[in-house]
């Protein structure tokens, strides 16, 4: 989100079920939750100015995995959006009631886990991901000049940690947390400056 490097470089705490998530089986996953952004930089293009703050936001997708043992494979499309709170530069600032916008990120990610702890009791579980983002930027205000609405397409990395624990024979649910990165976004402001966000 920040680098979301979402523009920047995220960090989102997620509420996931996974399904049938046992030794040597496939399994489904949803998950849902709350994410913050970190501060966009760089978005007039201009010595590091035009500074992004947004509100929390919501975080979702959805994962196809297999499970070996103390180790397990995902393959995981997700999305993360966070609104407008502010937007400064070098001489301007604007409240949230100046400005419209915010931030998300599109990712398809490959993922690997590793689990700590017994299936049918209370599991830990700790990995990343790499994969492709597509970052969206909107800051929209009363002064075309400094606005942007643009998007980038590039390489994302994320950090994993949760836990979870069984509900039913093939039913978990549990609590994540992911750190999403995907950094040096290049955009046109609608000055036609180009933007690198930080």
């Amino acid at each position: 989100m920040k680098k979301i490097a979402f523009l920047t470089a995220a960090a989102a705490a997620a509420l996931a079920t996974p399904a049938l998530a046992r030794d040597d089986q496939w399994y489904v996953e949803a998950d849902v939750g709350a994410v913050k952004a970190e501060n966009i930089f760089n978005l007039t293009g201009v010595g590091n100015a035009g500074v992004l703050k947004t509100k929390a936001g919501y975080d979702f997708g959805g994962i196809v995995g297999y499970d070996f043992g103390g180790f397990r494979l995902e393959a995981e499309a997700s999305f993360r959006r966070v609104e407008e709170a502010n937007f400064t530069t070098a001489t301007q600032s604007f409240t949230n009631a100046q400005v419209g916008g915010g931030a998300e990120a599109l990712s398809f990610m490959a993922n690997g886990l590793l689990d700590f702890g017994p299936d049918n009791g209370l599991q830990g579980f700790i990995g990343g991901g790499v994969g492709v983002g597509r970052v969206k930027n909107a800051v929209l205000t009363a002064v075309n000049a400094v606005n942007v609405n643009d998007s980038d397409t590039g390489l994302a990395w994320q950090a994993l940690a949760g836990v979870r624990a069984p509900v039913t024979d093939h039913v978990d649910i549990g609590l994540k947390y992911r750190f999403y990165n995907q950094n040096g976004n290049d955009l046109v402001n609608n000055a036609g400056r180009n933007v690198r966000t930080r």
